[in-house]
C-alpha cells in the first residue's frame, strides 16, 4: 500500500536551492547532508503539507547514472495548490521570473506559473 509521495528534484546547487525555496516561497530546511558544509549533496525542505527532497545533480548521477545528461533539463512541473492564489501572486511576481501570468484556466482554476533557481516550473493555484 503507498503510504507517500515525494519529489526529488536534481540541482546545480543545494545551498542556492534551499535559499530560492526559503526565501521566496517559505520553505523550512529540516534536513541535509552533510549537516553543514561549502557542499551539500541532499535536503529536505518542508512547508505545511508539503515535503520536497533536493539532490546535487553530481551525487544523483552517481546513484542514477541513466539521468546524466551535459546540463539538467526540467523534464516537469510542480502543481502547488494554496489556499490564496492571488495573495501568493502579488507577493511573488516582483521577486521570481514569472513562467506565466495568473489566468484563469479552462478548468476554472486561478493559477500562474514560475520558475525556480533550476529552471524548474512551479504552478501555483487554488
Amino acid at each position: 500500500m503507498y503510504e507517500t509521495i515525494t519529489t526529488n528534484i536534481m540541482v546545480k546547487d543545494v545551498k542556492e536551492t534551499i535559499a530560492f525555496y526559503e526565501k521566496k516561497l517559505g520553505f523550512t530546511k529540516v534536513l541535509s547532508v552533510p549537516e553543514d558544509g561549502e557542499v551539500l549533496n541532499f535536503a529536505i525542505l518542508t512547508k505545511d503539507k508539503i515535503s520536497i527532497m533536493l539532490q546535487e545533480q553530481k551525487n544523483l548521477l552517481e546513484e542514477y547514472s541513466t539521468l546524466a545528461k551535459d546540463k539538467i533539463i526540467p523534464t516537469f512541473t510542480l502543481f502547488i495548490t494554496v489556499d490564496n492564489v492571488r495573495t501568493m501572486y502579488e507577493k511573488l511576481k516582483d521577486n521570481v521570473e514569472l513562467a506565466k501570468d495568473l489566468h484563469q484556466t479552462f478548468y476554472g482554476k486561478d493559477e500562474f506559473a514560475i520558475f525556480d533557481n533550476n529552471g524548474n516550473i512551479l504552478t501555483i493555484a487554488n
